[in-house]
């Protein structure tokens, strides 16, 4: 029986469009489909297919992620771009993790695209950099309290995450970032990055360095935090993710 949702917004969706093109929206590390909603209604209204998988062990409890590693994420993403590989092209956007995972299984998929939005290679927190070793002693945390975007009204509902991550389950973010970039360096797709200036968990640098081994265009973000998909500057995102997948 499958664990039930901590939020109804916070399940997997699938729209179809009618261009014959489909993209792959995957959401980060403790986060859901639900940050994706506004910008997935603006490529379907755009005519493009639009499916958001909801990673394993996400979207209903903190213990049930402790069970999930990136191998786990990775197959939810996987069967995602199997869902619409009937299309022409398919894309790949990923916010934070999500741009990540999108990387990992770009040699398998072949998009047509990728887009990555705030995905980390270099973390703020020095303390991130221990979780190899924390999970021994602290296998959860709870988030800091920091910041929070200014949301919109209409935008408060897509808000959904969990308070606090498995320490063991952020080794396993640790493991996709330290490799992401060795991989980005070998696929010689037409791609985009997209980079909060002002991201509060996520160093500015990582954008930096992912654009540098996709040999593509970064986007700075002047005034978001991490999730600036729901952030001020979210139809700044849409218009460039738009203008790539036309473009591709």
């Amino acid at each position: 029986m499958a664990a039930e949702l901590f939020d109804p917004l916070a399940a997997p969706f699938r729209r179809d469009g009618t261009n014959g093109e489909a993209v792959v929206l995957t959401h980060g590390f403790t986060g859901t489909p639900a940050h994706f909603i506004p910008l997935a209604d603006h490529l379907h209204s755009d005519g493009f297919t639009v499916v958001a998988p909801l990673l394993a062990g996400h979207g209903t409890h903190l213990d049930d992620m402790a069970s999930t590693d990136h191998n786990d994420w990775l197959d939810s993403v996987r069967v995602a771009a199997r869902s619409v590989a009937d299309h022409n092209r398919v894309h790949l956007v990923g916010i934070s993790m999500g741009g990540l995972l999108s990387i990992h299984l770009a040699p398998e998929v072949g998009p047509a695209s990728l887009t990555t939005i705030n995905s980390p290679v270099r973390f703020h927190a020095a303390t991130a950099y221990l979780a190899p070793v924390m999970h021994r002693f602290r296998p959860t945390v709870m988030w800091e309290e920091g910041p929070e975007p200014d949301l919109d009204l209409e935008m408060r509902p897509y808000w959904l995450t969990y308070p606090g991550f498995p320490t063991e389950s952020f080794t396993e973010l640790m493991r996709l970032a330290f490799t992401a970039p060795g991989i980005a360096r070998t696929l010689g797709i037409p791609a985009l990055v997209i980079q909060s200036k002002t991201d509060e968990s996520v160093h500015p640098s990582s954008g930096e360095i992912l654009a540098r081994n996709l040999r593509c265009r970064l986007v700075w973000l002047e005034d978001s935090l991490h999730m600036a998909l729901l952030d001020r500057e979210r139809h700044v995102i849409h218009a460039e993710v738009v203008r790539r997948l036309r473009t591709a």
